[in-house]
C-alpha cells in the first residue's frame, strides 16, 4: 500500500524544502556583485546590430537638406540616431529604397557637404564613398548635409 501526502504519492515529493539561493520575490535576478560581465556582450552587438530604442543621454539634431533631380530642395530634421530614409519618411517625403539594409543601390544620393556614418552598408566600395556616394537607408547624420538624392543610376 503507497502512503500518500496531500494527494501525491510520497515518491514525488521531496523530503524537504530545496535550499533557495536568492531572497528576492521579484521575477528578476541581480547578478551577485562578485561576478564579472564585463566580458560578454549583448547578442544584438555582436551581430552589429542597432536597436532604435536603446538609451542615449543626449541625441544631437543635424539639418539635412535633400537636393531632388529636378532641382526641389527639402530640408528636413534627422536625429544623429536615425537612417536618413527614416527621418525624410517622418517628415513627409518620398524617397527611392529597396533593400533597407545598405546591399543595393536604390537609395542611392550623393553628398554635396556634410559628414554621415553608413559604415552598416555593404554595397558601396570605397572609392564611391570618397566620392561622395551615399545609401540614404543606412547613413546617420553626423552633422548638417546637403545631399542630392536619385544617384542610383550613377552609381552604377
Amino acid at each position: 500500500m503507497s502512503s500518500t501526502i496531500g494527494g501525491l504519492a510520497a515518491a514525488c515529493t521531496l523530503a524537504g524544502q530545496p535550499k533557495r539561493r536568492f531572497q528576492s520575490t521579484t521575477p528578476f535576478v541581480k547578478a551577485p556583485a562578485s561576478s564579472s560581465l564585463g566580458s560578454v556582450k549583448p547578442i544584438a552587438k555582436s551581430f552589429g546590430l542597432r536597436s532604435p530604442w536603446s538609451f542615449r543621454a543626449s541625441m544631437e539634431v543635424y539639418k539635412v537638406k535633400l537636393i531632388s533631380p529636378d532641382g526641389g530642395e527639402q530640408e528636413i530634421e534627422a536625429p544623429d540616431d536615425s537612417y536618413i530614409l527614416d527621418s525624410a519618411e517622418n517628415a513627409g517625403l518620398e524617397l527611392p529604397y529597396s533593400c533597407r539594409a545598405g546591399s543595393c543601390s536604390t537609395c542611392a544620393g550623393k553628398l554635396e557637404s556634410g559628414t554621415v556614418d553608413q559604415s552598416e552598408g555593404s554595397f558601396l566600395d570605397e572609392n564611391q564613398m570618397e566620392q561622395g556616394y551615399v545609401l540614404t537607408c543606412i547613413s546617420y547624420p553626423r552633422s548638417d548635409c546637403v545631399i542630392y538624392t536619385h544617384k542610383e543610376e550613377e552609381v552604377h
